[in-house]
């Protein structure tokens, strides 16, 4: 409808309270008319109010709550009426009230729409809410969720901000921590109302440690972000504390179980030792052997399991997967299994009509381990004449997994109180029965932290003399079948007769049983102490007389990492060439990777083991 300006200074005294009419060109608001004025807004009266007002109504909007008007405006022109609420007043000063509107579309002027607004405050019906806020201790604010623009701040806020002064304009991370980007960890545009999100920040400058709980509210009409902050630094220091001393006490105990466990076959090895150097019979003395043997290997797989141990809580050990045929995966493991269970005399049986795997993508190593780590401690525990059972089924949905294995006993048991502590390190149920059962205390915690790499699950149920339960789930993704590597015969070994090799090692003992062993074979050995009469041995020799290096990594005056280098820049072609195996007892990835940026072949943990020491000259001599 048109209107004419009569018509308008006569609908403006018509309307009650607090009313401005305006002309609506784009954005651009022009004064027409003005109502007598009512009710007081902030600290002016109705009338003083809309003088206040007046022409400059969009300049005393705060900048960032604009938009709110403006949508407003143009929703009212085009549905007849709208309303919202925005902060009025002096935003440079931080003075202001929160202003609710109501807008009217009335009619045009001009062929320009022209819009009645009327204004009351809107921050009455909060005053109670505010004046609680103000007298907290607690730090609070309010931002708007788009733009993170401070909406409000209590006394404690302003107090504790790194501006100080007026927080209008300023966002809240920069107004409570002088940071001129957006907050890293802020998840305010995923908050739904009611929605929240804690989290503890630290401020490493000032080492201080504060909880944010941050909570989606509706403030004003619109969705904003309320924060509540509290200092926790005193809290969080004594946590440290805390967790400093049972960090001690945990290494603590670990070493003094290492340390045990370590002497307990140590002490076996000597005396056996000694028995066989006193005995007269041959049989006797290598029954003695046998026994060192046995217990070498023990001793050997518990300096393993521990460093094992030692990767997975530093988060070194890693999942390397790989494409493998099922059937041939279990088939390793089942041979052993059966091998323990018939020495044991105990029935070994498994079920694997409804596992369907045929090649699989998984860390076949980490795989085999866990499964018999559970198999060797299930047979180990089973008396004579009991069962040891293995089932395996899948592919098939069990939620987040596709394979499901279960490996049952009928052995010992353990008590169900004992149950929580199985997975602990060192942790072993001390009965009459198992005293007497050699372990590491090892094996559990190690199979729990290979099952949580994996990405699987494994739970154990247990009845003291009716034996153990375990379950385990994988997700086996399917793989391809690749080719196998060939691996050398024993009559490919013969070609190492009268092969010449450098070995490089100071421990005296060491260097003696491996030139030993390596001549038992027919192999010639040249030997140095250290890694600088190595390079000085393979600089003397003839040209291509040397076949391969051994040599140890650490070592006196030159160690093997440096050795190596040395032998590749000689300006001669067999130093380019010949193979150089490092001696290490540390293979983990970062070592490997050293040994070979050295000029290294392949990296062979010590103690080594010979069958497959010449397995792997054979391979680079053919």
């Amino acid at each position: 409808m048109k209107l004419t300006l009569a018509e308008i200074y006569s609908l403006a005294a018509f309307f009650p309270g607090n009313c401005l009419v305006y002309k609506l060109d784009g954005q651009q608001l022009t004064l027409l008319a003005s109502s007598e004025g009512g009710e007081q807004i902030g600290p002016r009266s109705g009338k003083e109010f809309l003088q206040y007002a007046g022409d400059s109504l969009m300049t005393k909007v705060f900048k960032n709550d604009r938009r709110f008007l403006l949508e407003t405006l143009a929703r009212a022109v085009k549905d007849g009426s709208a309303e919202c609420v925005y902060r009025f007043g002096e935003e440079s000063q931080d003075s202001f009230v929160w202003l609710h509107t109501i807008v009217k579309h009335i009619g045009k002027l001009d062929d320009s729409p022209v819009v009645a607004l009327t204004f009351r405050n809107a921050s009455e019906r909060n005053e109670a809410q505010l004046e609680l806020l103000e007298d907290m201790d607690t730090i609070v604010y309010v931002c708007d969720v788009e733009t993170q623009e401070l909406l409000y701040a209590n006394r404690a806020a302003m107090n504790n901000s790194q501006l100080r002064g007026s927080y209008s304009g300023h966002t809240c991370y920069n107004y409570m921590f002088g940071k001129k980007h957006v907050c890293e960890d802020c998840q305010l545009k995923r908050l739904q109302m009611d929605g929240k999100q804690e989290l503890v920040r630290h401020d490493k400058d000032g080492d201080r440690y504060l909880n944010i709980e941050k909570k989606g509210i509706s403030w004003y009409g619109h969705f904003a972000c309320a924060h509540f902050i509290n200092d926790v630094t005193e809290k969080k220091r004594n946590e440290r504390m805390l967790a400093v001393e049972r960090e001690a006490s945990a290494k603590a105990a670990f070493v003094s179980n290492v340390s045990h466990d370590m002497r307990t076959p140590l002490n076996g090895i000597l005396g056996f030792i000694e028995l066989a150097l006193q005995s007269k019979g041959k049989d006797e003395r290598e029954e003695y052997l046998e026994k060192i043997r046995t217990t070498g290997k023990f001793m050997l797989n518990l300096i393993n399991e521990t460093l094992d141990l030692s990767k997975i809580s530093s988060g070194k050990l890693e999942i390397e997967p790989e494409n493998s045929n099922m059937q041939e995966l279990l088939d390793t493991i089942i041979v052993s299994a059966y091998a323990n269970a018939e020495v044991k005399k105990v029935q070994f049986i498994t079920k694997l009509a409804d596992m369907h795997f045929q090649d699989v993508y998984v860390d076949v190593l980490k795989l085999q381990k866990v499964i018999l780590n559970l198999l060797s401690n299930a047979i180990k525990y089973t008396p004579a004449g009991g069962s040891v059972t293995m089932c395996m089924e899948g592919p098939a949905d069990f939620g987040a997994y596709n394979c499901h294995i279960v490996i049952s006993d009928t052995g010992v048991g353990m008590d169900k109180s004992f149950l929580p502590k199985l997975f602990e390190p060192f942790s072993q149920e001390r009965t009459s029965i198992t005293r007497k059962i050699e372990g590491t205390g090892l094996g559990m915690s190690i199979v729990k932290s290979l099952v949580d790499l994996m990405g699987g699950k494994i739970t154990v149920d247990s009845e003291r003399g009716k034996g153990t339960r375990f379950d385990m789930w994988f997700f086996l993704p399917p793989g391809q079948t690749s080719e196998a590597a060939e691996v050398p015969v024993d009559g490919e070994l013969m070609q190492l007769v009268n092969r010449r090799i450098l070995l490089c090692e100071d421990n005296e003992i060491n260097r003696e049983l491996m030139q030993s062993l390596l001549s038992f074979k027919g192999i010639e050995v040249i030997a140095a102490g250290d890694g600088q009469q190595g390079v000085a041995a393979f600089a003397n020799s003839p040209e291509g007389s040397i076949d391969a290096v051994l040599m140890d990594v650490r070592m006196p005056i030159m160690d093997g990492l440096e050795a190596a280098r040395a032998i590749r820049a000689m300006s001669r072609d067999d130093a380019r060439h010949v193979p150089i195996f490092a001696l290490t007892g540390e293979v983990d990835d970062e070592s490997v990777q050293k040994a070979k940026a050295a000029g290294m072949n392949e990296c062979l943990s010590k103690p080594v083991d010979i069958p497959v020491l010449l397995q792997q000259l054979a391979a680079v001599m053919t």
